[in-house]
């Protein structure tokens, strides 16, 4: 290696390199300009957002479509600030990415200095993501660069996946090497996971006991692609599948054997299975509070639950008392759990007709009105493109849980994408453009609330100058529904969600350029959606809906799954 002319900014363009990254997600600032005008002259491609939410929400899609980290890179002080919320997303939902920040020279840093800043647009970047991050670096010298972007693709996509973040600050970037760079072979620690022979025998005679299996599956199932095997074991044993909200899509939603999502705002079918179960195989799931609600002491209380996870943490910590806990990759312990009960021959007549029941008596229904439901947009929607490939898109709100319930989910060919553990609104548009970006030939769908839409409306101008055909369909109800909700069912009015004022959506995207419907009226729906759909470009839809609809069933304290708060009106 050649040190003539090698900077810290070139030694990291060389680890990208290296690493495969095709395409970086930023927004620019004046810290992280060496590097970008190095990538430039190396032909990686930039994908320049409005927003730096915009570029990480963009680089979380991308990495969830390529199922390896992906790169966003912002400048300091707000730049990091703003970078926060799509990071602490990748975190909480175990996205891998790589995160770049730049920094102030290290001689202008505040460092242990008792005062608040030293260098202009300083932040404490490694205090303020050590805990949304995996492992967080910043390099004191060029040298260091090579070996430590290595380290952080290895780190982001080992073990439970994440983001990694890498501060850089200027002098790093702008010095020449003055020695050879330092490389080290890293080796990814791996653990022998095939001690476990009691824990498997046990599991073949639960397995041959049980009278009422079900299997439930958490989102690391979709991490690690094992829908194959999941969909294997329950076809050939007949075992009915309940999902979290992240995980829709491991089976088709119109499988007999699926149950949909469980949960808060879940099917209450799923929630009867799992309270009537006797044996709950629970693979790659937290098991959190939206899934099992705050009497976790009954959370399938019938039943011997079995575990797969590959995190420990969540195992040693978990809100629910498993009786086998099998920890490690999900694709090493799903085969292992497929081959061991393969021989096994149960009847489940009797527990299929249950399920068969509990799906016929808790249908996902609602009343027929003058004015527009939001569940039937989303099920024309549904029907319209039911032989297309999809990558279905939400914001977080009463249209995210809709959009769960009405909308049919399959993956890899009709995938789901919405905020789970950070639960951010904001996060539906520049997921969408990140995606469409990412994967041209699909068809992206962005449901969106009027509230939630308008957290990173500014986005609109990255779809038009990329010229990206979402599909963005405002579900407009003039409110922050989901907590407008909350407010009335706990304090009887919603002073701060309901009736909000809203600008008009079709105007807006106009002004950025793109093509816009409203509709008002149900007998306008489904022709207008067609237009949508039709349209060989970006486009939006404008559907104003009724205010008053609520979501129903729904989880609140101290109920459990079985028995879910319903609507009477």
């Amino acid at each position: 290696m050649k040190l003539k002319n090698k900077t810290g900014s070139s030694e990291l363009i060389a680890a990208l390199k290296k690493n495969k990254i095709k395409n970086i997600f930023v927004y620019p600032g004046g810290t992280i300009a060496p590097i970008l005008d190095l990538v430039e002259k190396e032909k990686i491609k930039i994908f320049c957002s409005r927003h730096e939410q915009g570029a990480g929400y963009a680089a979380l899609a991308a990495s969830k479509i390529k199922n390896k980290p992906q790169v966003t890179m912002v400048s300091s002080g707000p730049g990091v600030t703003n970078v926060v919320t799509p990071i602490a997303d990748a975190y909480f939902d175990s996205i891998p990415m790589v995160v770049f920040t730049g920094q102030v020279g290290q001689k202008d840093m505040r460092k242990s200095i008792k005062f608040r800043q030293k260098g202009f647009q300083e932040v404490d970047t490694l205090s303020l993501f050590k805990p949304i991050t995996k492992a967080c670096f910043q390099p004191k010298s060029p040298e260091e660069v090579y070996k430590i972007i290595n380290l952080a693709f290895d780190i982001s996509q080992s073990g439970r996946p994440g983001p990694v973040l890498i501060d850089m600050p200027m002098d790093v970037q702008r010095d020449f090497l003055k020695k050879k760079r330092i490389v080290e072979k890293l080796t990814t620690k791996t653990k022998n996971f095939k001690n476990e022979k009691n824990k498997i025998k046990k599991i073949y005679n639960l397995f041959q006991k049980s009278k009422k299996p079900l299997i439930l599956c958490g989102h690391g199932v979709v991490l690690s692609k094992t829908e194959k095997i999941i969909r294997k074991i329950s076809s050939k044993h007949l075992v009915p599948v309940t999902m979290s909200l992240m995980a829709l899509g491991v089976i088709p939603s119109d499988n007999k054997l699926s149950l949909g999502f469980h949960g808060h705002t879940g099917n209450q079918a799923a929630g009867i299975a799992i309270q009537n179960c006797d044996l709950l195989i629970v693979v790659g799931s937290r098991l959190d509070l939206r899934q099992v609600g705050t009497q976790s002491k009954d959370f399938a209380k019938k039943a011997k639950i079995i575990r797969i996870d590959i995190d420990i943490n969540e195992i040693q910590n978990s809100r629910v008392s498993c009786d086998i806990n099998l920890i490690g990759p999900i694709e090493y312990w799903l085969p292992v759990l497929s081959s061991s009960i393969s021989k096994i021959k149960n009847n489940y007549v009797d527990w299929l007709n249950e399920i068969k029941n509990l799906k016929k008596n808790h249908k996902l229904s609602y009343s027929s009105s003058g004015k527009i439901k939001p569940q039937e947009v989303i099920e024309l929607f549904n029907g319209l493109t039911r032989y297309k490939k999809v990558i279905c898109v939400t914001g977080v709100g009463q249209h995210q849980q809709w959009t769960a319930r009405h909308f049919s989910f399959n993956n890899p060919s009709r995938t789901w994408f919405t905020s789970g553990g950070h639960g951010a609104m904001g996060y539906d548009l520049p997921v969408a453009i990140g995606a469409q970006y990412t994967s041209q030939k699909s068809l992206v769908l962005c449901f969106v609330g009027d509230g939630s839409l308008q957290m990173n409306i500014q986005e609109l101008a990255s779809l038009n100058v990329y010229k990206l055909p979402v599909k963005i369909i405002v579900l407009d109800n003039n409110r922050l529904g989901i907590v407008s909700q909350f407010q009335k069912l706990n304090f009887k009015k919603d002073p701060t969600c309901g009736e909000k004022w809203n600008p008009d959506f079709c105007k807006l995207a106009n002004s950025y350029g793109i093509y816009a419907l409203k509709v008002k009226r149900r007998n306008d729906l489904k022709k207008k959606i067609q237009k949508i759909l039709k349209y060989n470009g970006p486009a939006l839809l404008h559907c104003q809906i009724d205010s008053n609809e609520e979501l129903s069933p729904m989880l609140l304290a101290g109920q459990t799954l079985d028995k879910m708060w319903k609507n009477e009106k």
